[in-house]
């Protein structure tokens, strides 16, 4: 679908195109030489959508809230079934932080490490980190080619500091996860911890935790269900096998249990009673 960057300035428009997606976005980040890019998340390296603006050297994730029934107001005009993107701030080393980590820990220069086949627009972020700010997860090698390696102390602390400031984000606008309006400084950690943990990887996020002293709640539905043992020829699988029955000898079946209905049938005498069968007898001529 074609995106149309719509710019209100207290009035909205009032003709709206009813094919185009709607994007909420601050009007400083549309720029001329802005892109909607496929990049790799640094949480699971699945594809994601982000705005990439040279201009302002930012990125901006695009999150997206679609339902099966839903309608937006836009001006004068009804956008039915139309998706909403949220264009949010998203720090370019987390992004980065993938492809450095997978270096295995060597001096290589930053354009060579983001070269990615799959994501060929994942080398630009070069352009969007400067040599103090790759400082904070890697040692840089004085040089004009940003020849940087992993470090993970470095890393880690630096994603202390951002839980920090979420955390302290949280406590000044109030934000309470839930209907729990009263949260410890642990607790404000431990949101704060979960929320920089959407995007790096989860031996990371472990790491993180440690650091800080809390731990996240796993989600029973992304717990990894206990593998059955596979069953070998000539084995027994103890866990997942019924009991045997045991054979009786030739003619010493047990009989089958009646129910009360058919207990009360037996019971009734039927002496001079005419079976149900007499009935459809052929009649003799």
């Amino acid at each position: 679908k074609q995106w149309y960057q719509r710019r209100v300035r207290g009035r909205m428009a009032t003709h709206f195109d009813p094919s185009s997606n709607v994007l909420i976005c601050p009007e400083s980040s549309l720029g001329s030489n802005g892109k909607i890019v496929k990049l790799k998340h640094p949480k699971n390296n699945q594809a994601c959508l982000v705005y990439f603006n040279l201009d302002s050297k930012s990125i901006k994730e695009l999150l997206y809230c679609k339902e099966k029934y839903v309608s937006w107001f836009v001006g004068d005009s009804v956008v039915g079934n139309s998706p909403l993107s949220i264009a949010t701030p998203l720090d370019p080393l987390f992004m980065i932080l993938p492809y450095l980590i997978a270096s295995n820990s060597k001096y290589s220069p930053l354009d060579q490490i983001l070269v990615d086949q799959e994501f060929p627009y994942a080398v630009q972020l070069e352009s969007l980190v400067s040599e103090t700010a790759l400082l904070q997860v890697a040692d840089v090698k004085p040089s004009l080619d940003k020849i940087i390696k992993f470090n993970k102390e470095k890393t880690l602390s630096w994603l202390c500091k951002k839980v920090e400031k979420v955390s302290t984000a949280m406590k000044q606008q109030s934000i309470s996860p839930g209907f729990n309006s009263t949260l410890s400084d642990e607790e404000y950690s431990k949101y704060a911890c979960g929320i920089v943990s959407d995007y790096i990887s989860s031996s990371l996020s472990s790491d993180l935790q440690e650091k800080i002293g809390v731990q996240l709640v796993v989600d029973a539905d992304e717990l990894e269900k206990p593998a059955k043992r596979p069953k070998l020829d000539n084995t027994v699988d103890h866990e997942n096998s019924k009991p045997a029955k045991k054979s009786l000898p030739k003619g010493k079946e047990k009989a089958p249990k009646l129910t009360k209905a058919q207990k009360d049938l037996a019971s009734v005498n039927t002496k001079g009673m005419k079976t149900m069968s007499s009935f459809f007898k052929k009649v003799s001529k």
